[in-house]
């Protein structure tokens, strides 16, 4: 999320920077300065990069899978939050240690979730 935030800011500043200027007066050229096209570019570029980085970009959780109540779930390393995972695969089992690849959400309660689209390393069992 914070590289998101970095591209917000440098999109803002790239809005505030490529501003077009007032009109020219006598016989100048017609047309966007050189400026101003290299500014529109850069501007296209940056929103392209947004677009595909926020739709091809999977999320990642690493930790050991548990079940409790016909429910598994994970305490992801990186941040100690536990998700429960709603997967579609039979590759997760519980006692795995795993990277998983997916998008997580909340649900109603507000309790986080994680979809899982593939499971990206098998680490063995989990360490007590």
């Amino acid at each position: 999320m914070k590289s998101a935030h970095k591209l917000v800011l440098v999109l803002t500043l790239l809005a505030l920077f490529s501003r077009s200027s007032g009109a020219q007066t006598g016989f100048g050229r017609i047309g966007p300065s050189g400026a101003q096209v290299a500014g529109a570019a850069i501007g296209v570029a940056a929103v392209t990069g947004v677009v595909l980085y926020v739709t091809l970009h999977k999320q990642s959780i690493t930790g050991c899978v548990q079940s409790a109540n016909a429910t598994m779930s994970l305490m992801d390393q990186k941040n100690n939050l536990n998700y429960k995972l709603v997967s579609t695969t039979t590759e997760i089992k519980p006692g795995e240690h795993v990277k998983l690849l997916g998008k997580n959400k909340k649900d109603q309660d507000g309790h986080l979730i994680f979809r899982v689209k593939k499971v990206k390393q098998h680490y063995g069992p989990c360490q007590p």
